[in-house]
């Protein structure tokens, strides 16, 4: 992963303009009171299909037109429903120039009850000024004023067939309804927006707001190749060194075995040279056996990262041996109308089976294709 910052949008304003605008990735907390969430029925449809459906499905619960929601599917809730976000386009637009004039580029936007942990059978409530996050699911939470909040608390708590235990993070417990202080576990702890592992919960920087990083940033595919090769390059130097430690202690145990060899043949001689040259044949064979990868895979790596310039995809998964590389992208539309290809290897790329914007690339050597 890039090394990005997490915060919270709001905190975004209270630090210095960066002197390289969009140099820093920065995965950011948005306000949960900003964000739908709904919860509907899986469509018939492929999956693949959804997004283009669900304008239509909530068309009726939305508060605005649907060209000006951007909607991103979330995980399954059960065998037969799936969570859906909902969020204004002009917010995301707004969020992302906040974090821009601040000098960051976001890669990731999560809405901020998910900073709030959860486990079964406990709403988790924390302040954030002015508002309460309350998550009582696993994807499931909102925001809201205090007042509003309790109702909605006092409801969940009243629909649940087992009640469920009430954590409360408040810096003034007085402002919690006496009723609810008292079955309710309260404590004074604050959230730490940039200790909080955001994690994949959800992204609503997805479709047309995919995060694309420009200029000097470094793409994640490009980073997995370079450590990928650092990591060939590391057990090349390891053979070489156990190579090494080899032949010295041979040359220890070359007086041993002859001092042997004198006391079980004797009358036979053996000499060091020739016991020199039976063990550098052995060593040799070893490095052999030892050398799982040549250049010629470093050599394609290096090629690829050229090769793959401006695609504007992301590296999903890459797998390497010394038969193929495989690479998993998503989005690079524009790699099928170049004519790619790599000396001395064969080189495939398809559409995946189950999204028609994610690609597998496989190059193999001419020689084993």
């Amino acid at each position: 992963m890039l090394n990005a910052l997490i915060d919270h949008v709001y905190n975004l304003d209270k630090g210095l303009r960066g002197d390289n605008i969009e140099s820093n990735p920065a995965s950011l907390w948005i306000p949960s009171e900003r964000v739908a969430i709904h919860r509907i029925a899986k469509p018939t449809a492929p999956r693949r299909k959804w997004l283009g459906l669900v304008p239509w499905i909530l068309e009726e619960k939305i508060l605005q037109p649907a060209e000006k929601t951007h909607f991103v599917i979330g995980h399954d809730a059960t065998d037969e429903l799936v969570d859906v976000f909902a969020v204004s386009k002009d917010d995301l637009s707004t969020w992302a120039n906040v974090a821009r004039n601040a000098g960051f580029a976001p890669i990731q936007m999560t809405p901020d009850y998910f900073a709030l942990p959860w486990e079964e059978g406990r709403i988790s409530v924390a302040w954030r000024e002015g508002y309460f996050l309350v998550r009582h699911s696993l994807s499931e939470g909102f925001s809201a004023k205090p007042d509003l909040a309790w109702a909605m608390i006092e409801s969940l708590l009243s629909d649940a067939k087992i009640p469920p235990r009430l954590s409360i993070s408040v810096p003034d417990a007085e402002i919690i309804p006496q009723h609810l202080r008292d079955q309710a576990e309260v404590n004074n702890a604050f959230l730490d927006w940039q200790m909080i592992d955001m994690g994949s919960e959800v992204n609503l920087l997805s479709g047309d707001y995919r995060p694309i990083l420009k200029g000097s940033q470094v793409s994640l595919w490009q980073l997995n190749i370079a450590a990928l090769a650092i990591t060939v390059m590391l057990l090349v130097a390891y053979f070489n060194v156990l190579s090494t430690n080899l032949l010295r202690d041979l040359s220890a145990i070359e007086g041993h075995l002859t001092s042997s060899f004198d006391h079980v043949f004797r009358g036979q001689k053996v000499s060091p040279e020739q016991m020199q040259t039976a063990g550098l044949k052995e060593i040799t064979r070893l490095k052999i056996q030892g050398r799982i990868l040549n250049t010629e895979p470093i050599a394609a790596l290096i090629s690829l990262g050229e090769l793959m310039n401006n695609c504007d995809c992301n590296l999903v998964a890459l797998k390497a041996d010394q038969h193929q590389i495989t690479i998993h992208l998503e989005g690079g539309k524009k790699l099928l109308a170049r004519n790619l290809s790599i000396e001395g290897y064969s080189l495939n790329i398809e559409r995946a089976t189950d999204k028609t914007d994610e690609f597998i690339m496989v190059i193999r050597p001419e020689s084993t294709s």
